[in-house]
């Protein structure tokens, strides 16, 4: 049935409750949250009146100001207005949620969802529940039990889905699955594990079920089990954990071994037999794989697999020498530093990788340790990030006190736990991904971190001496000359400058 609006034209109801239309208390072109006896109002000036809590002068009870008269304020129900807006269950006054307020709607949803068939509360994820009690915001902990994340709670609820690693990886590994897997650890529901490297088996099972030839199977499983895991074992205890950039690395060398045992298939060549006339043809279809498929023939000629003679070279590999432009670098690190709008996380890492030439991945496992206090000038910090610390400027200093002191991890549940690293992720005890602030760090105006850093690492190494350079940046003494003979110096110039430094010393003051 069409509804008459306010500027006359009919509508339907659903387009009579979304039309934008002025508000007849502030006159912001708006949607109408309620229709009240001077016309709509917008859902701002609803707020204004559910949170503004006074004394009614008809009735004296506490309540929402509806209207202000010369006698004082005015409640809605004096008023003669229908308005929800006192919690049914805890008395409490402002913005309902299926009848009641935000934290009663989110505890009553977390009991709905932890309640088996049978009426009782699932006593084994006990520990999951009390973790989730400590979203910081009601309306996200609703929202996050009915969606994904809810749902495969229900199902471990019900018996369904089991609570274990095995049966979590049987899913489609989606954000909700691995987020899930995260709470469930934090909870000391499941046993900690290296997640990448489980993520790097299923990866190997995936792409071994693609193949059909039984010989090509047992030489592709042959080479994982003696040659990559390892490799992936011995990264992992090497550094902080196994990253998703090396898991993907790997992933590309059994890849590339594949693709060549099946071209040799459908030539009808085996791996003993093959010549290096075929290597190269391979290799002009396939010249991205170059660097991929080396190791693995490597590999198989030291295991008599294939024959010693022949060999894949080693390809040519160039960095990116794509350079932001100077103007756009300085003016969108003085904006990262004065622009309170931003988030704090993304001014911070996106000033170290202006100003200082950082890269995301050193940047993402900084800890608060690393953080240092100038011990002659008050309010200034600085990184440990080589030999030599690196002494921040005032603004940026300022910036990095305030993350130090109010970083908190990703996740709801989770802001309460303290976190070492300086730009946590969704873990308090995971550092944020490299890619998710890189991606981040675009949204910004950063066209791509690595071009960012070669615009301030020719900037630096202009302005000081690439040996100081590396010790305070914490990079290899190769990089820093790399890019000093970029900018047109070479490293003889730093024995020339001692030597003239010890020739003034030596003269006559």
């Amino acid at each position: 049935m069409p509804v008459p609006g306010v500027d006359g034209v009919a509508r339907c109801v659903p387009c009579y409750l979304a039309a934008q239309v002025p508000c007849a208390r502030c006159g912001t072109t708006a949607r109408a949250e309620r229709h009240w006896p001077e016309g709509p109002v917008c859902l701002s000036c609803v707020d204004a009146v559910r949170l503004t809590h006074e004394h009614c002068h008809r009735c004296g009870q506490l309540a929402g100001a509806f209207r202000r008269e010369p006698a004082g304020p005015l409640c809605p129900d004096c008023a003669g207005v229908t308005f929800s807006y006192r919690c049914p269950t805890c008395g409490a006054m402002g913005r309902l949620l299926r009848g009641q307020c935000l934290p009663c709607t989110a505890r009553q949803d977390l009991i709905e969802v932890f309640t088996q068939p049978d009426g009782q509360s699932a006593a084994w994820l006990a520990p999951l529940a009390e973790l989730l009690e400590n979203y910081d915001n009601p309306y996200s902990l609703c929202l996050y039990l009915r969606r994904p994340g809810g749902q495969l709670i229900r199902r471990m609820v019900t018996g369904e889905l089991a609570c274990s690693h095995e049966a979590l990886d049987e899913l489609r590994q989606t954000t909700a699955v691995q987020h899930l897997r995260g709470l469930l650890v934090l909870a000391e529901i499941l046993e900690p594990r290296e997640e990448e490297l489980a993520q790097l088996t299923r990866d190997v099972q995936t792409l071994l079920a693609r193949v059909t030839a039984p010989q090509d199977k047992t030489i592709l499983a042959r080479y994982v089990r003696w040659h990559l895991m390892p490799l992936a074992h011995q990264r992992a205890e090497q550094d902080t954990n196994f990253t998703y950039y090396q898991r993907e690395h790997l992933g590309r060398k059994l890849d590339a071994a594949r693709l060549l045992l099946s071209y040799l298939r459908t030539r009808g060549i085996s791996l003993a037999a093959l010549t290096q006339p075929v290597v190269d043809r391979w290799l002009i279809r396939n010249r991205p794989r170059q660097r991929y498929a080396r190791p693995f023939l490597l590999w198989a000629a030291t295991n008599g697999l294939a024959p010693a003679h022949v060999a894949i070279g080693t390809s040519a590999h160039t960095g990116n020498r794509e350079i932001m432009s100077e103007t756009d670098r300085v003016l969108l690190a003085v904006t990262l530093e004065t622009d309170d709008t931003l988030a704090l996380t993304d001014r911070v890492a996106g000033c170290l990788v202006l100003q200082y030439g950082q890269s995301c991945w050193r940047l993402v496992n900084l800890t608060v340790d690393d953080v240092l206090a100038h011990p002659d000038e008050p309010g200034i910090l600085g990184l440990q990030l080589g030999r030599d610390p690196l002494w921040l400027r005032p603004r940026l200093s300022a910036l990095l006190h305030q993350l130090v002191t109010h970083r908190r991890p990703l996740a709801g549940a989770l802001r309460h736990r303290p976190t070492p690293y300086l730009f946590p992720g969704l873990r308090h005890d995971r550092p944020m991904a490299s890619a998710t602030l890189q991606t981040r760090l675009r949204k910004l105006g950063v066209p791509s971190a690595r071009t960012a850093r070669n615009g301030a690492w020719l900037s630096l190494v202009g302005s000081v001496h690439w040996k100081m350079l590396a010790d305070l940046l914490g990079v290899a003494d190769t990089t820093a000359s790399t890019w000093h003979r970029e900018n047109g110096g070479d490293r003889a110039s730093y024995v020339a400058s001692r030597l003239r430094q010890g020739q003034s010393m030596a003269g006559p003051e």
